[in-house]
Formats: C-alpha cells, sequence, structure tokens
C-alpha cells in the first residue's frame, strides 16, 4: 500500500496528475477544493472544509472507504475515512485560524487526537497522515503542543514513518516538506505520515526543485 500527503496550495484540478503520477493508493490533500465524490476517474474523493476553494481532501482506491459516522466538522479541518482494514484520520491543522468560523469551530491536531482516541484505535492498523503545521522547534515551555500531540499519537501505538526509517530525531530532520514563501531556505518539517500496524517499507520525500513550481510544500509518500 502506497500513502502520500501533500499540501497542494490550491486548484487541485489543475494539478491532479502530477500527484497522479505518484500511484498512491491514498493521497491525504490540503488546501484542495470541493470537488464530486466521482471527479475523479477509477478513485474516491472525499472532502471537508468551510471553504469550498480550500478544504481537506482524500482521494482513495478502496471500494469500501466511507466517512466515518463520527465525523465532527467543528474541527478544522480533520476528516475520518473508514474502510474494510483500517481508520485513517486525514489532516490538516488550521489551529488557531479555525476560531473564524465560529467559537466553537477548534483547528488543533491534539482536540482531534482525543476526539478520536477510541475511533483510531477499533482496528489493527490505522493512520494520521497530513499538514500539521507544527514542529517541535516551535514548542514552549509551557505549551508543548508538538510534543504532546507526538506523545498521544504514540499512546494509541502510531509512529512517525519519517522518523522511523530515518532514526532522526524530531526538530532535527535533514529533509524539509515545507518552504515558506517557496525560499529553499526556509525548510521547515511540518507534514508527518504516522501508521500504527503496517511495517513502513520505504520513504519519499519529494524534491524542492520539482515542487515548488507546484506548491510551497513537496509530497511524503510511503510505501507499506
Amino acid at each position: 500500500m502506497i500513502i502520500t500527503t501533500w499540501n497542494c496550495n490550491l486548484k487541485l484540478q489543475n494539478k491532479y496528475e502530477y500527484i497522479e503520477s505518484l500511484n498512491s493508493d491514498i493521497t491525504i490533500i490540503q488546501e484542495c477544493e470541493k470537488l464530486k465524490k466521482d471527479y475523479f476517474p477509477g478513485v474516491k474523493y472525499f472532502w471537508t472544509g468551510k471553504d469550498e476553494k480550500k478544504g481537506l481532501g482524500v482521494i482513495i482506491k478502496k471500494d469500501s472507504a466511507k466517512v466515518s459516522s463520527l465525523h465532527n466538522k467543528n474541527l478544522i479541518h480533520f476528516l475520518p475515512i473508514c474502510t474494510d482494514e483500517m481508520n485513517l484520520l486525514g489532516v490538516w491543522a488550521f489551529n488557531h485560524r479555525a476560531k473564524k468560523y465560529g467559537e466553537h469551530a477548534n483547528g488543533k491536531t491534539l482536540e482531534a487526537l482525543r476526539y478520536y482516541y477510541d475511533w483510531l484505535q477499533e482496528t489493527p492498523k490505522s493512520i494520521v497522515a497530513g499538514d500539521f503545521n507544527n514542529s517541535i522547534i516551535w514548542d514552549k515551555p509551557n505549551n508543548r503542543d508538538f510534543y504532546n500531540i507526538n506523545e498521544k499519537l504514540e499512546l494509541i501505538g502510531l509512529s512517525s514513518s519519517y522518523h522511523k526509517l530515518t532514526s532522526e530525531d524530531f526538530s532535527q530532520e535533514k529533509q524539509g516538506t515545507f518552504y515558506h514563501t517557496k525560499n529553499i531556505q526556509k525548510k521547515y518539517h511540518i507534514d508527518y505520515i504516522y501508521t500504527c500496524g503496517m511495517d513502513v517499507k520505504s520513504i519519499n520525500i519529494g524534491n524542492f526543485e520539482d515542487w515548488v513550481k507546484y506548491s510551497d510544500h513537496c509530497p511524503i509518500t510511503v510505501n507499506l
């Protein structure tokens, strides 16, 4: 099984052929538009968001895939998908920006993990993946946000594919996934694929030079 996450930086319709070339079974796409479920040939497309031009999408080849009945739309933008073999939580953490959608809106990954905690453990295999908009480099002594997120995921049995394969410490990643203002000197590692119950065979992060023309993020792909 091949899984990819990519923040496409809008207009997925115009960029789909590039991400399709990775031949992934599941693709989590951030900052994409709302489209019909059968818009892309041969796959299902699920979407959540408050702005039809900019939300979170999941492209999946599994016929059994469906959105979980637990889906909480006040958690901006987190999308729970069930298949016949696993539960998947797609992530585009909106953090403090979610408040613009009302007092009940919450865009924090930690809150989503608390809400979906039991659901993620209902199946032997589970995945939490996407643009977390977060890194341990931004943690403060009185606000260890990413540390707490990673700890919660590990309690469920999920581990970051990149860090597991590379043995690099969080904050010491050699490869970036996001380039602020599309500047190669401003790289950050803020996109993750966490898995449980599956062996990670390989991981690939797209090259800056290949993807900068399409987005300020590069796709992460894991082979399970």
